[in-house]
């Protein structure tokens, strides 16, 4: 259920919107039935502001392929391509994946290649005119093409290039059709994604500027599926509300939800920084979607949260200062309980300060973030109480000061 918050997250929305009538050639090298596929058109796109942490956070995924791409043959795709499309269906590197570029010159593609291809000593290309085989440290790895339509398409299947035989006769194929899910892509904003978990899929759609708006829409497989899901997204755009990142709303129809999610002016900047990590593979902290279930979180349920906090931080510790700190930690943690929790009580602290401590609690940086949360004389205050725990449990410095305590050896 993890997974269907992480694409939920910014997956809010929809209208009825213009869908790609006739998908491009190049769409026929897609997977069948893909996990995920991300669409954004680089043009409109690099017009905004965020375009930097959009599409980094898109394609992650193949983010090193592009690294590399600029460094080694001075070709920038993301400033360069007219438009790409990532695909995949199970792991990155052991399922099928397919990464379409559009509107690079051919001549630097070509050039690329020859680059490349004496480049390393570990990746090795198989150039056949326009047809590209690559293996990786003597492993198969991936088949590219420059289509006639002046595309690039790089596949992946089962985590191996395509045999060269059969990779020539797909090129040549010009009639092979689209997957008909292409048509469920939308075609009027410079970001359209497609998600599909479990037995549930999910369209969305973003417009890029001032505000940002995000559409789309989940198909879940009964009514009752989607009203479960339903309570879980209420308690996400609670999150995102509580976060000032914008305002949204949801609205289900027997099995289908429609929802839309707006940000204006610094609200954007705050809905990228939630919102993009966790639609792109991390970032959402876990316990948010359960929050319809569980019910709000009260002072008490920071107890907890410390021990997870500090049982994480351990694991992370050089191995002598982890043998001085358990030592120490039948002490130390009661203290840091108490002091979190009654610092929490005292000083009123808001459901948003509490839920973030709490969902936050394996995730060592958002955690010690969550003070942000606080007002001035709430930090103070939670500081003084640390202060006194650490001198009471055992002598701990805190890695950040003052920032909650990560636990290293004095």
């Amino acid at each position: 259920m993890r997974t269907l918050v992480l694409c939920t997250i910014l997956m809010f929305g929809c209208s009825d919107r213009k869908l790609a009538p006739d998908a491009p050639p190049s769409y026929r090298f897609l997977p069948a039935s893909p996990d995920v596929v991300v669409r954004v058109d680089l043009v409109r796109a690099r017009a905004w502001p965020q375009f930097t942490t959009v599409a980094t956070a898109a394609l992650a995924g193949v983010q090193r392929v592009i690294e590399d791409t600029k460094r080694v043959c001075s070709l920038d795709v993301l400033a360069e391509a007219s438009a790409v499309v990532l695909a995949r269906r199970g792991d990155l590197l052991g399922g099928d994946v397919t990464l379409i570029i559009s509107g690079l010159a051919k001549a630097k593609i070509t050039a690329c290649f020859t680059t490349l291809s004496t480049a390393s000593e570990t990746l090795k290309l198989t150039i056949d005119g326009d047809l590209v085989h690559a293996t990786v440290a003597g492993k198969k790895f991936a088949s590219a093409a420059i289509l006639s339509t002046g595309e690039l398409v790089l596949v992946m299947r089962a985590g191996q290039s395509v045999e060269p035989l059969t990779w020539k006769a797909e090129v040549e194929n010009a009639k092979a059709a689209a997957p008909t899910w292409v048509r469920e892509l939308d075609a009027n904003d410079p970001i359209a994604a497609r998600v599909v978990v479990g037995d549930r899929t999910v369209t969305a759609n973003v417009k890029l500027g001032d505000p940002l708006v995000v559409r789309g829409k989940v198909v879940t497989a009964s009514e009752a599926a989607a009203k479960e899901d339903v309570k879980r997204m209420n308690a996400i755009l609670s999150y995102l509300g509580q976060g000032q990142t914008g305002t949204g709303r949801i609205e289900p129809s027997g099995a289908v939800i429609h929802a839309d999610f707006t940000a204006k002016g610094a609200e954007i900047e705050a809905f990228v920084k939630t919102a993009l990590p966790a639609l792109f593979g991390a970032g959402i902290p876990r316990d948010v979607a359960t929050e319809a279930v569980t019910g709000p979180k009260d002072c008490s349920s920071l107890g907890a949260a410390v021990s997870s906090y500090l049982e994480t931080s351990l694991g992370k510790a050089t191995e002598s200062q982890r043998k001085e700190l358990e030592a120490a930690m039948g002490k130390l943690l009661p203290e840091l309980k108490k002091a979190y929790v009654d610092s929490c009580t005292a000083d009123a602290w808001a459901q948003a300060s509490i839920e973030c401590h709490v969902s936050n609690s394996t995730g060592l940086a958002r955690f010690e973030k969550c003070r942000e949360t606080l007002t001035d004389a709430q930090r103070e205050s939670l500081d003084t109480k640390l202060k006194i725990a650490l001198d009471v449990g055992t002598r701990v410095d805190m890695t950040a000061p003052p920032q909650p305590p990560t636990p290293t050896a004095r």
